[in-house]
């Protein structure tokens, strides 16, 4: 996204417009699984009022409903989806009230990557022509086209769509995942790796991404002091299953903003999870969100 300082200049009594494009503004990602009825809880996203208000200009939504559906339930959401973001989403789902959404605001340019496999619940897109972003819900098994379950699915996904690993990409969504789940996942890839959360890593990296928050905080997988889920609600049962994935340049230039620290602080990029207390009557998961320039 650029933002266009605008200047004049005279020439023999004529005005001529001159634009530098050298000030960038930033881009915000939101990435969040709802657990559900995103249509009663997308408003409380938007409206500026509500404690739970965050401006973003790409929202990635895991569990919300397919706003293309023709139930009189999704009347307001409908309306509310075109009134934010037009057309400018895509979702993809096994049913009408539970999938993967990418939504946009209508200055952001998404262009459909098409990949390999019957994965349902990765979305691949370029945005402004500029990076590849990847949003994600990892699942339970599809047995119907021989998916494995969760960070399994991330395995396959990832070894048949290889080449759109490169640091030019950004991933974004529920992995479903945790060092604390390896002993869950012995299933083998070709080169006989268990399809676990720490070899997933370990592929990632070796494609130059990264995950922001362990970078800038320094904490090792399945130790994080900031949890983004708590299961069925309680607070005493947390794990940390939601990421963001980036390049070494862009995670040297971020710093992570602890639950809502709203201290202005001179950064280029910024990492954040949210308070819990504000968001664990919405969903079981907490949103977080990356802006960078």
């Amino acid at each position: 996204m650029i933002s266009s300082i605008i200047n004049y200049i005279r020439w023999g009594g004529d005005k001529y417009l001159i634009i530098d494009c050298n000030e960038v503004k930033k881009m915000k990602i939101l990435s969040w699984n709802c657990n559900g009825k995103f249509r009663e809880k997308y408003p409380q996203i938007i409206e500026q009022e509500s404690d739970t208000y965050i401006n973003a200009d790409i929202y990635i939504i895991c569990e919300c409903e397919n706003p293309d559906e023709d139930n009189p339930q999704y009347t307001q959401y409908k309306k509310l989806v075109e009134q934010e973001v037009g057309n400018n989403y895509y979702w993809v789902g096994d049913y009408h009230y539970k999938g993967l959404a990418v939504f946009a605001k209508n200055n952001i340019t998404l262009e459909k990557i098409e990949t390999n496999g019957e994965f349902k619940n990765f979305i691949a897109l370029r945005v402004n022509d500029s990076f590849n972003l990847l949003a994600v819900w990892a699942r339970y098994k599809d047995e119907e086209n021989d998916l494995n379950p969760y960070v399994e699915m991330m395995h396959d996904f990832y070894d048949a769509n290889t080449e759109l690993f490169d640091e030019n990409l950004i991933i974004c969504g529920d992995f479903n995942s945790s060092v604390k789940f390896n002993d869950k996942h012995k299933t083998k890839d070709s080169n006989g790796m268990a399809k676990d959360h720490t070899n997933l890593n370990k592929k990632l990296n070796k494609k130059g991404l990264y995950s922001i928050y362990h970078e800038v905080t320094g904490e090792e997988n399945g130790e994080e002091t900031h949890n983004t889920f708590f299961q069925s609600r309680h607070l005493n049962l947390p794990f940390h299953l939601d990421y963001i994935y980036a390049n070494k340049k862009l995670i040297e230039k971020t710093t992570f903003i602890k639950c809502g620290d709203k201290t202005q602080r001179e950064v280029s990029n910024r990492f954040e999870i949210p308070d819990h207390w504000k968001w664990i009557s919405l969903s079981d998961h907490l949103p977080i969100t990356l802006e960078f320039e």
